[in-house]
């Protein structure tokens, strides 16, 4: 009897945790972007503070209306066993992001659970943001801030990098010598 009560007890503990867990798709996204052009971010779960989200929608918004680059920001407790670069290509092309005729769309996913973070350029962007820069601007200054926990610290230091690089503005080029490949990182 004893270890029927244990077991029904920790099934009851455990749904909870199992309810907060919520894996996401590109399917079941809110898709903030294509309801108010004004917001960049995706952030259901809450894991970035209002404030970071809204200097981030300000720092893309400014840097739409400047380049004409449309970037949408997600950022995802969970995407389950589905790996970052195919989620972001997914959203990229589902969800439209950037101009058609210059596929200049950029997606940056942060994954809390993969510990991940991907950016994902449309062709058009290759050339001004390629790989190599993406790596530098997550291992400069996204990083160190996300290997402590500091979510909202390291997306919006990232993405202040990003926009200094994409609208020409960066002061110090010293991204532009970089030799890494990929524009993925797992900071564990």
């Amino acid at each position: 009897m004893k270890l029927i009560f244990t077991f029904i007890a920790i099934t009851f503990l455990l749904i909870p945790l199992r309810a907060q867990e919520k894996v996401y798709t590109v399917d079941n996204l809110p898709k903030v972007h294509l309801q108010n052009k004004t917001q960049y971010v995706c952030n259901p779960a809450g894991i970035l503070s209002k404030a970071a989200c809204d200097s981030i929608d300000s720092m893309l918004y400014a840097l739409e209306l400047q380049t004409g680059i449309e970037t949408v920001v997600a950022v995802l407790p969970s995407i389950g066993e589905e790996d970052c670069f195919d989620f972001c290509h997914q959203l990229l092309n589902q969800w439209g992001v950037g101009k058609k005729d210059k596929n200049n769309g950029l997606v940056i996913l942060l994954v809390t659970d993969q510990r991940c973070i991907q950016f994902y350029t449309g062709y058009g962007l290759e050339g001004v943001l390629p790989d190599a820069i993406c790596k530098r601007i997550q291992t400069k200054y996204m990083i160190p801030h996300l290997k402590d926990g500091n979510w909202n610290a390291g997306m919006m230091a990232g993405l202040k990098a990003t926009c200094q690089v994409l609208d020409g503005s960066m002061e110090n080029d010293s991204l532009s010598g970089s030799t890494n490949n990929g524009g993925s990182f797992d900071f564990i």
